[in-house]
C-alpha cells in the first residue's frame, strides 16, 4: 500500500513539475516582435512631427491675423440677432419645419414672427429659446453662428 501511495505521489509531483516547467518555459518576445514595435513607434513619431508642423502653421496664421487686426472670416455675417429676453413669440411645429439650417437670423425671425430669448452667447454664437405652441413646456432651441442657423431642436411643438 505504501508503494502505491509513493508511486501516486511521485506521479503527481512529476505532473506538477512538468506543468510548472511548461508554464515558465515561454521564450518571451521575438526579435520580429521587437522590430515590429520599433516600426510602429517610428510611424507614430512621424505622424506626431507632421501634426506638430500643422500646429505651428496654424499658430503663425493666428498671429498674422491678430497682428493685422482682422478675424478669421471677416466676410461672414455676424448678426446673430439681439441677445435680450425676447418678445414671448410662440413657435408652431409648422414654422419649425420651415426653418432650415444655414438660414440667417432675419430669415428665421420672419418665419417665427419675433425674437427668442437668448440662452447662451459667445463672440460668434448665440443660442435662442422660443416658447412653443402646444403643451406646457413646448419649446424650440435655435443656435446661430456668425448670423447663420447652425442647429435646431424642438420638444412638444404642435
Amino acid at each position: 500500500m505504501k508503494k502505491n501511495n509513493r508511486r501516486w505521489l511521485g506521479g503527481v509531483a512529476l505532473i506538477l513539475s512538468l506543468l510548472t516547467l511548461s508554464a515558465c518555459g515561454s521564450s518571451g518576445p521575438t526579435q520580429a516582435d521587437f522590430d515590429s514595435l520599433q516600426e510602429r513607434v517610428a510611424g507614430l513619431e512621424q505622424q506626431l512631427a507632421a501634426k506638430e508642423q500643422e500646429l505651428e502653421e496654424l499658430k503663425s496664421t493666428v498671429v498674422a491675423i491678430n497682428q493685422a487686426g482682422g478675424s478669421v472670416d471677416a466676410s461672414a455675417p455676424s448678426d446673430n440677432g439681439p441677445a435680450d429676453k425676447g418678445d414671448d413669440v410662440r413657435i408652431t411645429f409648422d414654422q419649425y419645419q420651415q426653418i432650415v439650417i444655414g438660414m440667417t437670423y432675419d430669415e428665421v425671425k420672419n418665419i417665427v414672427g419675433g425674437d427668442g430669448s437668448a440662452l447662451s452667447e459667445t463672440a460668434d454664437m448665440i443660442v435662442y429659446s422660443y416658447y412653443g405652441a402646444g403643451d406646457t413646456g413646448a419649446n424650440a432651441i435655435l443656435s446661430f453662428n456668425k448670423g447663420k442657423l447652425l442647429s435646431k431642436a424642438q420638444a412638444g411643438l404642435e
